[in-house]
């Protein structure tokens, strides 16, 4: 029987994607003066599934309008990533098409049109969030969008919208997860891409992290928040980085600039050589 060799230029590397990020979401001021709660929410995972790393985040920023916003933009975000996390235990990510989403949106709804029915509230309206999802594999990406907010990757040098954030037919309106056309309002992308860095957040701190006349991020004002993540040596949950990201946001030239709520997610690529 033949020896198996210990030479280690013989065995086989196998690149294991993985990830590391940071979070934070801050109710703004507009909500304390009114006596309101936050509006946003914000929920990442990590899961190995049928031997493959996939990182699951879910953004989402609830209509200032709507009376329960606030929990329809928890309920929307749990429920993505616990939908995306039941088809890859039964399916390849390839076939993870917009039909499959539109069912998750549909399925969205009905619940809270439930709600509706049955405590009598005046409108799914009263429920209006949008969403921002991702689910990164190193078999492929999905990202979805409805409303405003960005999503946007890239690396050390730029970062680029996947989507253009969305707005509605007047200024400061967007759409939301509850619009009856939902199926042509909601933007859906597939791609193989390896992203090295992902950015979330929701349009309260547009006005100090994005350039507007070129319609992406501006990338020194993120650069020194991912070099933060970067010296973290584990893949993960940052949190001293998310700690950095919540005072940063929660300090007070940065409520002189935007009384909104403000959540934003951070994510880098990292590759351990797994033999």
């Amino acid at each position: 029987m033949p020896l198996e060799p210990k030479n280690d230029y013989l065995k086989t590397v196998k690149p294991d994607i993985d990830w590391k990020y940071a979070l934070a979401s801050v109710i703004g001021t507009s909500h304390l003066d009114s006596n309101t709660t936050k509006q946003d929410f914000c929920l990442v995972e990590k899961k190995n599934i049928n031997g493959v790393n996939y990182l699951f985040s879910a953004v989402a920023d609830g209509a200032g309008s709507a009376k329960f916003s606030d929990k329809s933009s928890s309920y929307i975000c749990r429920l993505f990533i616990r939908k995306a996390e039941k088809w890859l235990n039964e399916n390849d990510i390839s076939t993870l098409n917009k039909e499959v989403v539109l069912s998750w949106f549909l399925h969205f709804q009905n619940v809270i049109n439930r709600v509706v029915r049955i405590y009598h509230i005046d409108s799914i309206k009263e429920f209006a969030t949008t969403l921002l999802f991702a689910l990164l594999s190193e078999k492929g990406n999905i990202f979805v969008q409805i409303g405003d907010g960005v999503i946007a990757k890239g690396d050390i040098n730029d970062l680029n919208c996947v989507f253009e954030p969305q707005h509605g037919e007047y200024i400061n309106t967007t759409y939301f997860a509850t619009e009856k056309n939902i199926s042509e309002r909601f933007m859906f992308e597939f791609n193989s891409d390896k992203i090295k860095r992902l950015v979330m957040h929701t349009d309260g701190i547009e006005i100090i992290s994005f350039n507007f006349a070129l319609k992406k991020p501006h990338i020194n004002f993120f650069n020194p928040i991912f070099a933060m993540l970067d010296e973290f040596n584990k893949s993960g949950l940052d949190k001293n980085t998310s700690e950095f990201i919540y005072g940063f946001l929660d300090c007070e030239r940065v409520k002189q600039k935007t009384d909104d709520d403000k959540t934003m997610v951070i994510i880098s690529l990292t590759e351990n050589n797994k033999i």
